[in-house]
């Protein structure tokens, strides 16, 4: 599926998002949407909406995709200080260019702090990362849910990204009482490199997560409840 090849949505009754909303019939009516179509739905019912990135490769397509319709919309991003120079160069590079409403937050432990305290990032699967990963993104992710208050949660994730995305959908239900919309999700990876390329957006090809390490884990955000 490409970013502008599905058919329209049909009008959909008044709708809410919230905790209880009824994900299973939206999920089913917008099956076959374009990304363009879901927004457009989005940004008419939510009532404070959000968007949460990490500037990883191919994520100013969301960035683009999502800011069309809604170009002052807050754009949370935590700086857990462990970037690589390109990646904070890339970021730079990605407000100016599509004036982004950037919400920055960061730990309350500096990376250098972290480091000169407890040494280098620990190996995954251990409690010392998972101590680390709550430390620098969750605490912040979480500090800017509560101030924020946002009742749609938007992200950037792809059914093709791991097997635990596999199983979600456009429409979910995140953490801190959201409902997670993921406009791109039944795109695939070309699908988002020819979106990036038509559009002659800046891509970041210098990230690394240090909460995730490894490509296809996951680093916490997703599995929150």
């Amino acid at each position: 599926m490409s970013v502008e090849s599905a058919t329209a949505v049909d009008a959909l009754e008044p709708f809410t998002f919230y905790k209880g909303a009824n994900l299973v019939d939206l999920n089913e009516q917008f099956r076959n949407a374009k990304p363009s179509e879901i927004m457009s739905f989005t940004i008419e019912h939510a009532k404070n909406p959000v968007i949460f990135t990490n500037f990883r490769p191919l994520a100013v397509a969301f960035l683009h995709l999502v800011t069309q319709p809604k170009p002052d919309i807050p754009v949370i991003w935590v700086d857990h200080g462990f970037n690589t120079p390109e990646t904070y160069r890339h970021i730079e590079r990605v407000v100016e260019r599509l004036k982004l409403n950037l919400k920055v937050y960061s730990p309350k432990m500096s990376a250098a702090h972290y480091t000169a305290v407890h040494g280098p990032i620990p190996q995954v699967d251990t409690p010392e990362h998972d101590r680390f990963s709550e430390i620098v993104k969750l605490e912040p992710f979480n500090r800017a849910m509560s101030e924020i208050k946002p009742d749609v949660w938007l992200n950037g994730i792809r059914h093709d990204q791991n097997a635990h995305r596999k199983n979600l959908d456009v429409f979910t239900f995140g953490s801190h009482s959201t409902v997670r919309v993921a406009p791109m999700f039944n795109l695939t990876e070309l699908d988002v490199e020819e979106y990036i390329y038509d559009r002659e957006l800046p891509d970041n090809n210098d990230y690394f997560d240090p909460t995730k390490v490894e490509e296809h884990r996951e680093c916490g955000l997703m599995l929150m409840k």
